[in-house]
C-alpha cells in the first residue's frame, strides 16, 4: 500500500475515534441525565413544556372605522386545545374611539382570541368611560360586532346615578347603551343621587 493511503486511513480512524468519544461522553450522558431527572421528577417535563407562557403581552388592532383596541397583560398562556386563544392575567384593555375618547377595561383575567380579537374578561372588572364606571363579573368585547356586552352582577354609576342590572350592551360605533334584566319580571334598580348641598 501507498504511504499516503495509510496515513489517510490512520487520520480517518483517529477522527472517527474522537467523534465517537465526544458523542458518548457528551450526548449520551445528557440524554441519560435528562431521562433520570424526568423519572425522579415528572413535573419537570411540565415546567419545561410551559413554553406557551408569554410575559408582558401587548396586542394592538384597529377597525375600519378608526377605532383602536389595545390589550395588555402581565402574562398569558396559549391554550393547548385551541392555539388561537390566550388566557391572560392582570389585564388592562383600552378601546380608543376615533374621536379619541377612551373606554378602559381592567380585569384579573381574560381570554383573547388572536384571530378575531374577541375578548372575554372575568373577575374584578372595572370599566371606565368618561364619568361612567361599571363593575361586573364578565364582559365580552366583540370586536367585529363593535359591541361590549357586560353581564353578571353589574353595578353602573356616574356622578348622579347608580344602576343595578343584569346586562349592559354598549355599541362602540354609536356609543348607545342598552340596559336590561335577564328576567323580564325583574326591574332595573335606578338610584338617583341628590346633591347634599341642596
Amino acid at each position: 500500500m501507498n504511504k499516503k493511503i495509510i496515513i489517510q486511513l490512520i487520520l480517518f480512524f483517529i477522527i472517527l475515534l474522537f467523534l465517537s468519544i465526544f458523542y458518548f461522553k457528551y450526548f449520551l450522558k445528557t440524554e441519560k441525565e435528562n431521562t433520570q431527572l424526568q423519572e425522579l421528577n415528572p413535573s419537570l417535563k411540565l415546567d419545561k413544556d410551559s413554553s406557551n407562557t408569554i410575559k408582558s403581552i401587548v396586542y394592538v388592532s384597529k377597525d375600519n372605522f378608526g377605532n383602536k383596541y389595545i390589550i395588555k397583560a402581565k402574562y398569558g398562556e396559549i391554550l393547548d386545545e385551541n392555539n388561537n386563544l390566550i388566557v391572560m392575567r392582570d389585564v388592562k384593555a383600552m378601546v380608543i374611539l376615533k374621536n379619541l375618547e377612551k373606554i378602559i377595561i381592567s380585569a384579573t383575567s381574560a381570554t383573547y382570541n388572536i384571530v378575531n380579537y374577541d375578548t372575554n374578561f372575568k373577575t374584578n372588572i372595572l370599566v371606565e368611560y368618561l364619568d361612567h364606571k361599571i363593575t361586573c363579573n364578565s364582559i365580552d368585547l366583540l370586536f367585529n360586532d363593535h359591541k361590549i356586552k357586560l353581564y353578571d352582577n353589574i353595578n353602573y354609576n356616574n356622578s348622579n346615578t347608580d344602576i343595578l342590572a343584569d346586562i349592559i350592551e354598549i355599541n362602540i360605533l354609536t356609543k348607545d347603551f342598552k340596559i336590561y334584566m335577564n328576567n323580564q319580571n325583574k326591574k332595573i334598580q335606578v338610584i338617583h343621587k341628590t346633591n347634599v348641598n341642596n
